[in-house]
């Protein structure tokens, strides 16, 4: 399946998607990487189908001891569906030892057919690869086979048990040996090959139990039958006050015996370790889990799947933080519906916010709420002073979005106070809900005290960022300037302002553009404390400072090593003797310094620029330039600040440049707008279509504007244009190529917000948009020629 259908699924929810991939009638994809996450849609399809290798990977099996508990109901899911090809490649995949002690004993769990054996037949395969291979993990495991061959290989392969039970599986798979399948004389060569240790506790007698297999059971059977009770696992997680060791304890049992815990808690509260691992294990029972947030309220944040029950905790935790990560891992999890985030969750003012905050996994539930949630918004806000009412109540409300969109506006004008973050970031989402055509009426009433904070929130909608920089004040400027999602051209009026406060702010976003900050330091309109900063900047951060008259600053800059080191502290070492003098170079190092300080004058300083010069149009003049990305003259022509740009433009406009030297250049934070422009339409091909280079896009906004009109778009890098805050996520949803756009939503969660907001609006997430959003999928599977929007139409109207 092609990358553009399989992140099509994020937007589907997962058992919509599951119905879509159902009626594909192709299997779904497995993971692409040890950190890749699948959408819900493409493992729910898999388990209907029992498609084990489509999304049993690494992500779900490998992370249980590190980062959590993994995917553990995943796994069970498939092992209870008593399906030997499905057992085998769970055997092959998963280092959970239980379970892979599970699938060679044969264990049913799901109600045995009538005439069917007891035990659940091995894949054909599986047995002859253990006998092949010898690995030493699968011989622990076969400590505990059902077949009797593999249990004989296993001991005299001298399998010692290790992380599959220790002394006491290999104790007991000997035992089993002799009394259970009769092959006592297997047993004495066993231990007259292999040593057989008798785990610590056990009677003196074992031993001959080993070795005569007494068919009773005995002292071996009665050990491991206690090593399985849920009472003797609750005696050890009342001792795990460490997370990993709840957690560790959880992988030695297949299905805790959730009751029995249960009680025992009651009587005995667990500690925090073990009230974590198990409330994030995805089967504790509502009952008990709810037992262990009320000992440990704060265990609630690792909820694995968090219901409307749980919730509840969160309130009486009354932790902003701590709620909203519950949220985001419920939609994430689809433990929460859409509607749970309209009338469960509470206070509205993080309900709202956990629209336009978290993962990719979110999106498809966040866009069904917006729409829930829209029109009540938009009845509210009809009445006068529905949108004063609402800034104002957000701060304090504590009930859910549905309460405070349902509640009517007082008659005389609501008393505001400046809002908090999430009050703030929850009044942007309704103005971004709402749509253009309501940011006015939302924002007019504000000062600029109180608007500032709604300039500061995290997706901040395009119209009300406009607005803010039109109507806002010093404050509103200057929390917009650090708004780190902020489009990238907004930042230049916010510096052209002159204020020091807003210019050193818009510097340290990361989205300024080089030319600004060349532009702010060339001016000297920084804060004392940016300078302080800026003369601890490494690398390409130095770079700007050669604009900067600041004679620290200018020192800084040639002074500090680094790669390429040596061109940049020239060029610092010419603006010093420019600009200070040459008494200011005292200090500096370099041989052409020391030059110009004994003889009096510059002209050594002169020289070796222009030697570098001339050694640089050699090197932009040999084909074989540019082939290997380290070494000196690669870092004399790419590390040079001041490299003659003009130059470099009149070669390309004369195709007297290498087309890989160009490339390279163009990746350079300082490339000029009209060079940006020639790399832009430098034309490349994908998918047997003109491609846009988006490096120098990412410099320069006015490149994009100049191609938003010509849609679809199809982008060479994706990831660069979308994180530089040169095109919005809305804009490029609305120009990109469709397929481009689907693909790019799975690691850009902005960008996918977008996404499924316009698909769920075009399409539906109900039962009966399941026709549509098929087609859809099939012609994403052709990448064609179109925007988003115009296959999601073609779809509707095709279904």
């Amino acid at each position: 399946m092609d990358s553009a259908p399989r992140a099509l699924f994020w937007h589907t929810g997962r058992d919509l998607g599951a119905d879509v991939l159902g009626r594909l009638g192709v299997p779904g994809p497995g993971p692409v990487g040890s950190n890749t996450a699948l959408p819900p849609a493409l493992v729910e399809h898999a388990v209907r189908r029992g498609d084990t290798n489509g999304v049993v990977g690494p992500y779900h099996v490998r992370k249980w001891s590190r980062n959590g508990p993994g995917d553990p109901d995943l796994l069970l899911r498939l092992l209870e569906r008593d399906d030997p090809e499905v057992n085998a490649v769970l055997f092959a995949r998963s280092d959970w030892p239980v379970l892979r002690q599970a699938v060679l004993a044969q264990q049913r769990f799901a109600p045995r057919p009538p005439d069917a054996p007891e035990l659940l037949p091995l894949a054909a395969g599986l047995r002859d690869r253990i006998f092949a291979e010898g690995a030493r993990d699968d011989l622990h495991a076969a400590l505990s086979a059902a077949d009797p061959d593999l249990l004989f290989w296993a001991l005299v392969s001298g399998a010692v048990g290790a992380a599959y039970g220790g002394e006491l599986t290999r104790a007991h798979a000997a035992w089993r040996l002799g009394a259970v399948h009769n092959r006592r004389a297997q047993v004495r060569h066993v231990l007259d090959t292999a040593p057989m240790r008798i785990p610590h506790g056990l009677p003196p007698g074992t031993a001959e139990e080993i070795v005569h297999g007494r068919s009773r059971p005995g002292t071996l059977d009665q050990a491991v039958a206690q090593e399985a009770r849920p009472e003797t696992l609750f005696e050890r997680l009342s001792l795990a006050k460490r997370t990993a060791h709840g957690r560790g304890l959880l992988r030695n049992v297949l299905h805790p015996g959730w009751q029995t815990l249960h009680m025992r808690h009651l009587a005995a509260p667990l500690p925090w370790g073990a009230a974590v691992a198990l409330v994030e294990h995805p089967r504790c029972p509502d009952a008990f889990r709810a037992a262990l947030l009320d000992t440990h309220p704060r265990a609630v944040q690792f909820v694995g799947d968090p219901g409307p029950d749980v919730l509840a905790h969160c309130t009486a935790v009354d932790e902003d933080t701590l709620t909203k990560t519950v949220l985001l891992r419920g939609l994430a999890a689809g433990s929460l519906a859409p509607e749970h985030l309209l009338t469960t969750a509470r206070p509205a003012r993080l309900a709202l916010t956990a629209l336009v905050h978290g993962g990719v996994e979110a999106v498809a539930a966040q866009a069904h709420a917006i729409r829930l949630i829209r029109p009540l918004l938009l009845r509210h806000v009809a009445h006068p002073g529905g949108w004063r009412h609402l800034y104002a109540a957000l701060p304090d409300f504590t009930g859910s979005a549905a309460e405070l969109l349902a509640a009517e506006p007082p008659s005389a004008d609501s008393a505001v106070k400046r809002p908090g973050r999430q009050a703030a970031w929850a009044y942007a989402t309704l103005i971004g809900i709402a749509g253009p055509e309501h940011t006015a009426a939302a924002l007019e009433f504000l000062s600029d005290e109180h608007l500032a904070p709604v300039a500061g929130a995290r997706e901040l909608p395009q119209d009300v960022a406009d607005h803010a920089l039109a109507h806002g004040g010093p404050l509103t400027h200057r929390v917009l300037a650090a708004n780190p999602d902020l489009r990238q051209d907004l930042l230049t009026p916010l510096v052209l302002s002159g204020d020091r406060e807003i210019a050193s702010t818009a510097y340290r976003n990361p989205r300024c553009p080089f030319a600004l900050r060349q532009y702010i330091l060339s001016i000297d309109g920084i804060t004392d404390d940016l300078r302080t900063e800026l003369r601890q900047a490494r690398d390409l951060d130095i770079w700007p400072l050669l604009a900067s008259p600041d004679l620290e600053l200018l020192r800084h800059a040639a002074t500090a090593t680094g790669r390429a080191a040596g061109i940049r502290q020239l060029r610092a070492a010419a603006r010093i003797a420019e600009t200070h003098g040459l008494a200011a170079l005292e200090g500096l190092p370099g041989e052409a310094v020391a030059a110009a300080r004994e003889t009096g004058t510059a002209a050594p300083i002169a020289e070796a620029l222009a030697e570098h010069r001339r050694v640089t149009e050699k090197l932009l003049s040999d084909p074989d330039f540019g082939h290997t990305t380290h070494g000196p003259t690669h870092d004399h022509v790419y590390g040079d600040p001041g490299l003659d740009w003009s130059d470099v433009l009149a070669r390309v406009r004369s195709e007297r440049i290498v087309g890989h030297v160009f490339h390279s250049l163009a990746q350079r934070p300082d490339i000029p707008l009209e060079l940006g422009r020639l790399h832009r339409d430098d034309v490349g091909r994908s998918e047997g279509r003109r491609s846009i280079h988006a490096a120098a896009l990412a410099r320069h906004r006015p490149l994009v504007e100049e191609v938003l009109g010509a849609p679809p778009l199809v982008w060479d890098n994706s990831f660069t244009a979308l994180k530089s805050g040169a095109i919005t996520a809305d804009e490029f949803t609305a120009v990109s190529d469709a397929a481009q756009a689907v693909d790019a939503s799975a690691h850009h969660p902005p960008l996918a917000r977008a996404v499924a907001r316009l698909l769920g609006d075009a399409l539906g997430d109900t039962a009966d948009a399941v026709d549509a959003w098929t087609i859809l999928a099939r012609m994403l599977a052709d990448r064609p020629a179109a925007t988003l929007a115009e296959l999601a139409a073609t779809a509707r109207a095709a279904a």
